[in-house]
């Protein structure tokens, strides 16, 4: 269905058919469409409908992430807006552990206690740098109080790739791995704001 709505083949688009300049990922709501270029070829011409947008803080910063669907694919696209704005996104659904990417609990524990940019971690033969970690509070659709669980940071020597370790309670130790995404290569096509109930918090 999504393909007939939102044209998967290739063709040329009017470049007059483009969204307001002034709205951008920041924007995201619910029933909006985007389109992303740059996470993988494939998905150079899909255009995505917005199916959540949650939320996470954690020591007073704030980020977002959007689940987007074409019907066939499903991708995961965060972003935090502080300085610059940060945009990654990832197309695995599934969280390795930590076995399977060889770390340990012990190999989190230095950059945890000692906070500092200066550590490092090889996994599968690149290099990954601190970035954070901390305890993070999940904001499923960003309402209610929200679910906390602890969360590692870390981006790839090359700045092109940030891996998470994530502990939820009660759950084993997830693994994911995210691109970076230039927020140029996003393009939002807002729905409706008009629609009655429609949630604006950010």
């Amino acid at each position: 269905m999504w393909r007939s709505i939102f044209g998967r083949k290739n063709r040329k688009k009017d470049s007059s058919a483009g969204p307001p300049r002034d709205y951008s990922i920041r924007d995201t709501r619910v029933g909006d469409v985007i389109s992303i270029v740059g996470l993988n070829l494939e998905y150079d011409d899909v255009y995505f409908f917005v199916e959540r947008v949650h939320r996470y803080s954690s020591h007073g910063e704030t980020w977002q992430e959007m689940v987007c669907s074409d019907g066939n694919y499903r991708v995961w696209i965060d972003w935090v807006d502080g300085y610059d704005l940060f945009v990654t996104a990832t197309d695995d659904p599934n969280p390795s552990g930590l076995s399977v990417v060889g770390l340990t609990e012990e190999v989190l524990v230095e950059p945890d206690e000692e906070n500092s940019i200066d550590n490092s971690i090889e996994v599968d033969g690149d290099i990954y740098h601190y970035k954070t970690s901390s305890e993070v509070i999940f904001y499923q659709d960003r309402q209610g109080s929200g679910q906390g669980f602890y969360a590692w940071d870390f981006i790839r020597d090359e700045g092109d790739r940030v891996m998470t370790v994530s502990k939820w309670e009660g759950r084993p130790f997830e693994v994911s791995f995210s691109e970076v995404i230039p927020p140029a290569n996003i393009t939002l096509y807002p729905g409706d704001r008009n629609r009655p109930g429609e949630q604006g918090d950010r």
